[in-house]
């Protein structure tokens, strides 16, 4: 019991890497968190749609930062699917050439990385969002490196999956150090268990998604990372180009480890502010059923 947050950290970090996803940095808006009901029980893992407008509200703009978790309920990719409906432009993610058809990728979905995501929707009861997101809707626009661009961003940086081994390695040593008892992961635990929670294993790791800052170290400096920092940069090139051909309600939807690097590079490049933030259920957790938040 003592390291089992130790031990998540691997299955945690495979969800936020693949083709589509990264990891947490700082920032002043929170993009993931967990639900509770009136006796303070866990009911849902929910995400953010966090929206940005210019400041003044100087021209008809607004830019959705759509926070994606890249394994969740049927429920939560089909309200997805109906919202994306509604943008002049939906800007996605997925590591893949350029004017590639994301549909026509999901045959080819057998690296190491998918096949761990893979059998974590089964050990959860969950779906794989490849499986569940039309990327066939007519407003989607691919706004990722191709696989050639994003070997060459990491080889530039010094980046590897062999660098992110021994950092995982590291990393997992120092969070040891500052709990070798695993105090903090017993009393997490014996909550949720006493809580009647019909799905411990699976609330854990829900509340362990809402904080993944310690994952920061594995790739480092998020604006200055491939995985991240490359990745958000067409991103943001990518919105340019749809505001400059006249898109005026346009969603990002990224995994939700990189929108705060994103947060800060719309209010910093594009001179937006922040505006409100709309949460959508995810994972149901428990028994409880999971409806969209305020």
């Amino acid at each position: 019991m003592r390291n089992i947050r130790r031990k998540l950290r691997l299955a945690l970090i495979l969800l936020a890497l693949a083709p589509v996803g990264a990891v947490f940095g700082e920032s002043s808006t929170t993009f993931a968190r967990v639900a509770t009901d009136e006796y303070d029980t866990p009911r849902a893992l929910q995400l953010a749609i966090a929206t940005y407008v210019p400041q003044n509200h100087k021209r008809m703009l607004s830019v959705d930062l759509v926070s994606a978790i890249h394994i969740g309920d049927p429920s939560y990719y089909a309200d997805l699917n109906t919202r994306f409906r509604s943008y002049d432009a939906l800007l996605y993610e997925l590591v893949a050439p350029e004017n590639a058809i994301a549909t026509s990728r999901l045959a080819e979905r057998k690296g190491f990385i998918s096949n761990a995501q893979l059998g974590m929707t089964k050990l959860l009861g969950l779906s794989f969002q490849l499986d569940e997101v039309n990327y066939d809707q007519a407003n989607f626009v691919h706004a990722d490196l191709s696989p050639a661009e994003l070997r060459q961003s990491m080889d530039d940086r010094g980046e590897s999956l062999y660098v992110y081994f021994w950092r995982i390695f590291f990393a997992s040593l120092d969070e040891y150090a500052k709990d070798p008892l695993g105090l903090k992961d017993w009393e997490m635990l014996s909550a949720i268990l006493t809580s009647d929670q019909d799905d411990a294993f699976k609330t854990m790791i829900a509340y362990e998604m809402t904080n993944l800052d310690q994952v920061r170290d594995i790739l480092g400096e998020d604006s200055g990372s491939a995985v991240i920092g490359a990745r958000n940069q067409r991103a943001v090139d990518v919105l340019q180009s749809e505001i400059d051909n006249g898109a005026r309600r346009i969603g990002i939807f990224y995994g939700v480890a990189h929108m705060p690097d994103l947060e800060e590079r719309l209010l910093d490049q594009l001179e937006l502010v922040y505006d409100r933030t709309t949460w959508v259920d995810a994972w149901q957790l428990g028994s409880q059923t999971a409806n969209p938040g305020p």
